[in-house]
């Protein structure tokens, strides 16, 4: 923990500087400054991912663990791609270090996919899909797709796509923890930008240099470099909360998720109109295909979003109908009931039920004691009560019910079976009464309450009918 505190945290000016003299190392020192420059960066996030593994979350420590292997491995590919050069090996695919790279990578997009296993939502991962499929339209269509022009060597092939797809999964995984709350911003924003510094530089290491007219191999690990230093700033950013592992958070769309999957919805257009305006071969096939499937993630996501709506609407419309305490109907829907039976004109019975002595309870054993007996009531008479029967609570310990239709006539015997159903020690008075013809639900509930009183002044815990 105390190697913890001396390393950390590694502040983003500094990592700024090292960045900046990356570069200018790259541009003006000597292949000894350079492979350091290059090499250092790795071991540098590697040292961090260490030091910060105690402070991670028990249940993510194996992905951390994972992920700091597979930054030892990469940062290792760094040091024999360096020493084949330095020994008069070729830059471009197969190198010797890609024994090392692969399994680096996939051991990165291991621990991603391990700090993803607890994500449930499902619209993060459609968002991160969307953002992702654009960028990989655009990577594909500018930059693999020219470099694999022309090519004879099937591993040259297959590394020339590989690296990128790979790049590509990553960064997707890390916008996904992102869009789904379990990472926060500015981690999640340096993590992003440092696989971006790796896909752009796995694509532009054999596009660039096939296309432009100068020598690229002095600033190709420039980008590399990069991404270690931005991953190692992340690693230091990240603080325990800001890695929790917990429930996932309900986020609204901000504008960086907006602008994120909105420009990346626009990137096979986009594409295909900076092709036509520079007179270059469109690339049909990795628009077309990147155009169709981000059409199909879209849908998806709209739908999605539609469903949540409605079941938000169908949740609040049973919150607006629902007492929150007992699960029992409210004051409010009950009356709109009352009134649908009334219109109908159907015989119907309604009783007002009213808890014993419950100021009484309240006031000896606190509210929390009369919330218990509210809901075990509820419970009880919820048991009992037959098909078409509305009960409610119609306010504080009183309660309404509506039996309509054929019902009605077996209002005397349902009313002594809640009244028999009340949990003891609690009793209960009921004021029981029947439709008169043309009766309103005033004149109807005014009758209701007057039977209630005489039930408690005859002495309470008894039904009387009127």
């Amino acid at each position: 923990m105390a190697l913890s505190h001396r390393l950390l945290p590694v502040p983003a000016a500094a990592a700024l500087l090292a960045a900046a003299a990356v570069l200018v190392v790259a541009c003006r020192a000597g292949a000894l400054a350079e492979a350091l420059a290059a090499v250092l960066p790795g071991f540098l996030a590697v040292a961090v991912a260490l030091a910060r593994l105690p402070d991670r979350p028990r249940a993510q420590r194996t992905a951390w663990s994972v992920h700091a292997a597979g930054l030892a491995a990469t940062s290792a590919g760094y040091v024999l791609f360096h020493a084949a050069l330095a020994a008069g090996a070729a830059p471009g695919y197969p190198l010797p270090a890609d024994l090392l790279f692969v399994p680096g990578g996939l051991l990165v997009a291991l621990a991603l996919l391990l700090l993803n296993r607890g994500v449930r939502e499902r619209a993060s991962a459609v968002d991160a899909a969307i953002a992702v499929t654009g960028l990989g339209v655009a990577v594909a269509a500018v930059l693999v797709r020219p470099a694999l022009t022309g090519a004879g060597d099937p591993l040259h092939v297959l590394l020339t796509a590989f690296y990128p797809a790979l790049d590509l999964l990553t960064l997707g995984l890390v916008l996904r923890l992102w869009l789904a709350g379990r990472l926060a911003g500015r981690p999640a924003g340096l993590f992003a930008a440092g696989f971006g510094c790796l896909l752009f530089a796995d694509a532009a290491f054999g596009a660039l240099a096939a296309v432009l007219p100068f020598d690229l191999s002095r600033w190709l690990g420039v980008p590399f470099s990069w991404a270690l230093l931005l991953q190692a700033v992340a690693l230091s950013a990240l603080g325990a909360r800001e890695a929790d592992a917990g429930p996932p958070r309900s986020r609204t769309w901000s504008r960086a998720h907006w602008g994120l999957v909105g420009a990346s919805s626009c990137a096979p257009p986009a594409v295909l109109l900076g092709q036509g305006a520079l007179g270059v071969p469109v690339d049909w096939a990795v628009t077309g295909v990147g155009a169709l499937l981000l059409s199909t993630l879209s849908v998806t996501r709209v739908h999605h979003a539609v469903v949540r709506v409605q079941e938000q609407a169908e949740q609040l419309e049973r919150l607006a109908r629902t007492d929150a305490l007992t699960g029992l109907a409210n004051r409010r829907s009950w009356d709109a009931e009352l009134g649908r039976a009334l219109e109908r004109g159907e015989p119907l019975a309604v009783a007002l039920l009213d808890l014993d002595h419950f100021k009484r309870l309240n006031d000896s054993e606190g509210h929390p004691a009369g919330d218990r007996v509210l809901r075990a009531v509820a419970d009880a008479w919820r048991a009992v009560l037959p098909p078409g029967a509305s009960l409610a609570r119609y306010g504080g310990e009183e309660f309404a019910l509506l039996l309509p239709g054929a019902s009605a006539a077996s209002a005397p015997e349902l009313a002594e079976r809640l009244r028999a159903a009340c949990p003891a020690p609690q009793t209960v008075s009921v004021g029981l009464v029947h439709r008169r013809p043309g009766e309103g639900a005033g004149g109807l509930l005014a009758r209701a309450d007057a039977q209630l009183y005489r039930a408690k002044a005859a002495g309470r815990d008894r039904v009387c009918e009127g």
